[in-house]
Parts: structure tokens; C-alpha cells; sequence
């Protein structure tokens, strides 16, 4: 098992809080230093045992660290490459980041840092609804997939060094290209952002005269869209860093939607049913436990009798077993849901535990998926 002696994390937000945590709980680090503007996060992070020091100043805090992560979004992670250039980085140190975009940085690195360190681009496919230091979580990387992007000619003794470090977190280690990377998550992860987002504009839109549109759009709409709820910042810098592979897939979009606009308009029910046959069978097909980029859900439904306490007698039942719920919800529109109550966790193990609690008492549960 590799143990490094210092890694400093810039950045103390969900992920690189969690990344924290997770070092710390596996024993995979001596000491772990926190780099964070947020005086607040810097704060809560020290009171929690989170790191071991924290400073607003990351020149304070380069010269004894083995790996330094930045957990930062693309372009605060850019001008963070660039103050590192003109720092006293030790030499053999491994930096990396967390961004979900590949191809920019890697070429941004590759121009400005010195060649006595080296840099590994990162992507952990693991988040949560929330976000800050507060939502950090041990367990976040649990059988996640955590893609590495070395260049060809990055030091193998480094990749090995920095695949072992992740896999410590319990984090599923996956070697791609930059450019692949790029490639692939686009279309699995910033365009469904994208779409999710024009629904949400286009629906906001029909509701500015018509409130029903938001009354109705509370269930089944809401959870398509919940994406659509990330950081504005956060997804700005993905699109415009990730442009080239975004916008060939959102004009293949177009081409697509105007064929199913012609499918619908000569009305062809066999078609049209193939269409939504085959779509079906290919989304059933994926792995239900397999954290993907997109951000997971674990969550619930159950049938309820509606009557006074009834919430807080399903929540005391978790409570009494130590189950973090995230978040409890009464279904008002429940197309295509069952039960009238849904229930949120931070894991899946949560998830499985509430579930088999709760039908102990006697709840009919339905597990999303």
C-alpha cells in the first residue's frame, strides 16, 4: 500500500472534501492540508478532523506535498496551474484535479508547468445533490469510476503511484485519453445537463401564464430535471471548455429530434413504438448499482396512509437505526411513480437498509432505479 507523507487539496468543497475524508479513512495519507479562499469551509474542515491544516494561501503549502488535487471548477483549476508555475512545487510531486472536462487542462499543464512535476488529469464520477464541506462524504467514491487521463509520455511510476492512491478510496480506476474522455462524458453527462435545462427553460416559459405548469411539473418533471439544478459556474466552464465534442452531439441532437418530429407528424405507430421499444430496452440494460457521470440518486417510494405523524413516524423508524435521509417529499403528481412518499439517501447501502426497515413495519417500498 502506498501512504504519502503530505497531500495538499485546493479547494474544500464537496469533492475535495470528500477526497479528504476519504484519504484519511483508508489511511492513505500522513497529512492532509486543506487550501480553500472560504474561510468558513476552512473552519469546518479543521473542527471536523477533516485536515490537519488549512490555509488560504496556497504558496504556504507547496513545498512538502506529494500530491496536490485541485478541486477546483475548470477555470479557477487553470488559474490555480498557473500561480503553480511561479511556486516552489517540489520536485517529483503529482498534481491532479477533479474536473469534469479533460482535453483543456491537459494541454493547459502540459504548457505551464515546469517539467520536475508531474500532472495527471482526474475525473471521480461520483456527486451528490448537494454541495459544500458539510455534504462531504467518506464513502463518496465507493465503487465509483475515478478516470485518469496521463498523457503518453506521463511517468508510469507516477500513474501507478497516483491508481493506487484511488484505489485505497475504494474508487474503480479508469485509463482514457483526454480526448476520449472528453468525447465520451459529453455525451453522457453535459448534454443531458443541456437538456435537462431547456426543458426547465421551456416549461418556466408556459408557466409564466399558466401556473399550473409548475404545479404539475413538482413530480415526475422535477426528477428529469433535477439535473438542470447544478452550478451555474461550474456547468458555464464545462460547456465552453468541452465546446467541440458538446456541439457535435447537439447538432446530431437536432438531426434526431427532426426525425422523431416526422415520425409523429406522419403518424406511423409502429415506428413510433420501436422508438420508444428500443430506447427502453437499452436504459433497462444498464447497471442499476454503478455510479455513471451523472449524478446518482438513491431513493424510494412508499405507500402511505394520510394522517397526522405519519412522516415523522417513517422518519423516527430511520433515525432509531442511525439512516442519514437526505431529503422526504410528499408526492403530490405521481404519474408513473408508486407510493406517495419519497424518500432520498446519501448511499446505497441507506437506501437497501431503509428499505428492508420499512417493509418490516409494514410499508409497501419501491426501490428508483
Amino acid at each position: 500500500m502506498n501512504r504519502l507523507q503530505t497531500v495538499t487539496i485546493v479547494g474544500l468543497g464537496l469533492i475535495g472534501g470528500s477526497i479528504a475524508l476519504a484519504l484519511r479513512s483508508n489511511s492513505a495519507a500522513e497529512r492532509i492540508v486543506g487550501v480553500d479562499v472560504n474561510t468558513d469551509s476552512l473552519r469546518k474542515a479543521l473542527h471536523a478532523g477533516v485536515i490537519d491544516a488549512g490555509t488560504d494561501n496556497l504558496a504556504e503549502v507547496v513545498t512538502d506535498a506529494d500530491l496536490i488535487v485541485l478541486a477546483t471548477p475548470v477555470q479557477q483549476t487553470i488559474r490555480q496551474m498557473e500561480r503553480l508555475r511561479s511556486l516552489p512545487v517540489k520536485p517529483g510531486c503529482i498534481i491532479t484535479d477533479v474536473a469534469s472536462t479533460k482535453r483543456e487542462i491537459s494541454e493547459y499543464a502540459k504548457g505551464v508547468l515546469p517539467d520536475s512535476i508531474v500532472f495527471i488529469g482526474g475525473h471521480p464520477m461520483a456527486g451528490s445533490e448537494k454541495s459544500g464541506i458539510d455534504a462531504a462524504s467518506p464513502r463518496l467514491f465507493e465503487n465509483a469510476v475515478y478516470i485518469l487521463t496521463p498523457d503518453s509520455d506521463t511517468d508510469p511510476k507516477a500513474v501507478d503511484l497516483l491508481r493506487s492512491v484511488i484505489e485505497q478510496i475504494r474508487a474503480h480506476v479508469l485509463i482514457l485519453s483526454p480526448e476520449r474522455h472528453d468525447k465520451v462524458v459529453a455525451a453522457i453527462s453535459h448534454i443531458p445537463h443541456l437538456v435537462a435545462a431547456l426543458l426547465v427553460d421551456q416549461v418556466a416559459e408556459l408557466g409564466q401564464s399558466d401556473p399550473l405548469y409548475s404545479r404539475l411539473a413538482a413530480g415526475g418533471f422535477r426528477d428529469v430535471t433535477r439535473i438542470a439544478s447544478g452550478s451555474p459556474v461550474m456547468w458555464r466552464d464545462i460547456v465552453l471548455s468541452n465546446r467541440e465534442s458538446i456541439l457535435d452531439l447537439l447538432k446530431d441532437w437536432n438531426t434526431r429530434t427532426d426525425e422523431l418530429i416526422k415520425l409523429i407528424e406522419q403518424g406511423v405507430g409502429e415506428q413510433v413504438e420501436s422508438f420508444f421499444t428500443r430506447t427502453r430496452n437499452w436504459r433497462d440494460a444498464l447497471p442499476a448499482k454503478a455510479k455513471g457521470a451523472a449524478a446518482h440518486y438513491y431513493e424510494l417510494t412508499i405507500d402511505v396512509e394520510d394522517k397526522p405523524g405519519i412522516i415523522g413516524h417513517v422518519a423516527s423508524i430511520l433515525g432509531q437505526h442511525g439512516i442519514n435521509l437526505r431529503n422526504i417529499g410528499i408526492l403530490e403528481n405521481r404519474e408513473e411513480v408508486n407510493g406517495q412518499l419519497l424518500l432520498s439517501f446519501a448511499s446505497r447501502r441507506d437506501l437497501e437498509s431503509s428499505a428492508y426497515l420499512l417493509k418490516g413495519h409494514g410499508y409497501k417500498v419501491y426501490i428508483r432505479e
